[in-house]
């Protein structure tokens, strides 16, 4: 369950913080005021992609913050695989965005990924928007959402190995298949190019090397000169700093034996001479050691000219160039040793087809029987969702011969929303309102335990009047009985059903405008849902009067 979002300087959110209870939620607010501001947050803070143009003017950095009351084994199994598991039932994760486009994530404030934290908030929130409304009309969503509702998980994944196994056989049997002269031609190349590499032998980290002796080779004459002046100015030459520092010692041992009162300072300069002769030493030694040798320098310039030669060819980096070189001796191998290897091939790609063809027949079985059980559950949903006299089913399609790690299936959801009228794609045929009804009818069918614990719809209620808002109001109600469900609404007759309920403003102060985000009280309900329902002035008694008795109407139901 979702317990607390926590934002700071987001878009017109200057500083937010929200705590939510458990049940149906609603975000009321005029058009523009910011609502959708909060969803960005939740999206943030669930490893979407972040944008430092989301950051509030004047601001150096945003930062998003949810937490969550974990219960019973949800997520476990994947917090221990992350190695995030905590000592209670807190989850925490957290995103910073900076000015300058650097995003931090965290998970009870162990640094992570964007990508683990999008792991997660798969598991804990699913978010439908509109953009999640026309994902819907997509076949491969369609698909997708059959099989999560048959649990086809080890269906699909043995699918996918099959289907792995069968494309290496089909690459194996391609390359087999290579004219005398094509293959003649390849191995002309591929030994070319390993002969190359094998002169080269480049390693990945030999530029970096090379680099780094390069200055001390171009500067040698320079740096052996100001080495010496250095080694002089120390020791070398007359009244050197080594030679005046002993004489000022020997000034203090005469001063002190005439009495003055000078303690360890004799100590302290004899303790100064031995760093000042050490380095004395190694100037001198490094002085010695360097020469001009203008055929190194030429060697290094020649060996990386080469190197970014080979960068340019096989590259774009010396890593690159080390593995195509890998790749190449593999390529030999193989085209090497094609000569009777045929029959093989021929036999393993048999074999692999009919263990594909086999899999994707178990699966298709239990997708048709999934589809069945689906539509069915679907159908019942509509009733409660405003939709009494629709019509819902699902296509499985199947082509045996078109091979994918998916299976052999085309999923359809087809769909009637009037009498008489036959079946249709639902992407041909639904409405915007339609479609956010049929959404939600999905999600009630397809609600299990083991799904994400935090639902939120957004603009569930485009193009659906006040009537048909209580049914969906209704509906959401019933669906957060076993989920936390966060709607946010333009319609009265869905937010009177809410067990908590926040308004979503804008409001300008000190010329700066900023999105202000609040709990309703019982009584700020009543007006708020009396706003909805667009009473002002000489209707307003009426409207709050109306908005009393929608409350009390929603509680009593």
């Amino acid at each position: 369950m979702l317990t607390e979002l926590s934002v700071r300087n987001l878009a017109l959110l200057e500083d937010a913080r929200l705590e939510f209870a458990p049940g149906f939620l609603v975000l009321t607010g005029e058009t523009g005021a910011g609502k959708s501001i909060l969803l960005d947050a939740l999206g943030l803070a669930l490893g979407r992609r972040a944008d430092p143009g989301q950051i509030r003017q004047g601001a150096d950095r945003l930062s998003v913050a949810v937490r969550f009351r974990l219960s019973g084994q949800r997520l476990s199994a994947l917090l221990k695989e992350l190695g995030l598991e905590g000592d209670d039932d807190a989850l925490v994760l957290r995103r910073e965005v900076d000015a300058g486009g650097k995003s931090r994530a965290f998970v009870n404030d162990h640094p992570v990924s964007a990508a683990t934290l999008a792991r997660l908030g798969e598991r804990l929130v699913f978010i439908h928007g509109q953009n999640e409304h026309q994902l819907l009309l997509k076949a491969s969503e369609q698909r997708d959402a059959v099989d999560d509702f048959g649990s086809l998980e080890a269906e699909r994944a043995a699918v996918a190995a099959a289907h792995g196994a069968w494309r290496a056989a089909v690459e194996e049997r391609d390359a087999l298949a290579l004219s005398e002269q094509e293959r003649s031609q390849r191995l002309d190349l591929y030994r070319f190019q390993k002969q190359e590499l094998d002169q080269a032998d480049p390693r990945p980290e030999e530029e970096a090397e090379l680099e780094g002796r390069l200055p001390q080779l171009k500067n040698a004459a320079r740096l052996r000169e100001v080495a010496q002046e250095a080694h002089g100015v120390l020791t070398a030459q007359e009244s050197s700093a080594v030679d005046l520092l002993r004489r000022v010692q020997r000034d203090v041992e005469t001063l002190r034996g005439l009495g003055a009162p000078l303690g360890d300072e004799a100590d302290l300069l004899a303790g100064a001479l031995i760093p000042l002769e050490e380095v004395s030493r190694r100037l001198e030694a490094y002085a010695d050691g360097l020469e001009s040798d203008p055929a190194k320098l030429d060697a290094l310039l020649g060996r990386l000219d080469a190197l970014a030669k080979l960068k340019r060819k096989y590259g774009p980096t010396l890593a690159d160039v080390v593995a195509h070189r890998r790749r190449v001796e593999e390529a030999l191998g193989r085209l090497d040793n094609l000569e009777g290897r045929g029959r093989d091939a021929a036999r393993r790609l048999d074999e692999t087809q009919m263990e594909l063809s086999r899999r994707s027949a178990v699966l298709s079985d239990a997708r048709r029987r999934a589809a069945k059980k689906m539509a069915t559950a679907v159908q019942k949903e509509f009733k409660d969702v405003g939709l009494p006299h629709a019509r819902f089913d699902i296509a499985v399609d199947s082509a045996p011969d078109t091979f994918t790690e998916t299976g052999v299936d085309r999923v359809t959801f087809v769909f009637a929303p009037n009498p008489g009228e036959g079946h249709r794609p639902l992407a041909e045929v639904a409405s915007g309102g339609e479609l956010s009804r049929v959404m939600l009818a999905l999600e009630s069918a397809a609600a299990r335990s083991d799904g994400p614990p935090v639902l939120i719809f957004d603009e569930i209620d485009a193009g659906v009047g006040g009537t048909l808002g209580a049914v969906l109001g209704k509906k959401l109600a019933e669906l957060a009985e076993g989920r936390q469900v966060l709607c946010i609404t333009h319609l009265a007759t869905i937010a009177a059903r809410a067990d908590g309920h926040w308004s979503v403003s804008k409001e300008v102060k000190n010329d700066r405008t900023r999105t202000r985000v609040r709990g309703l009280t019982d009584e700020e309900r009543v007006v708020e849902i009396a706003r909805l329902f667009g009473t002002a002035g000489d209707t307003a008694d009426v409207g709050l009067r109306h908005a009393r008795e929608l409350l009390g109407a929603s509680r009593r139901s």
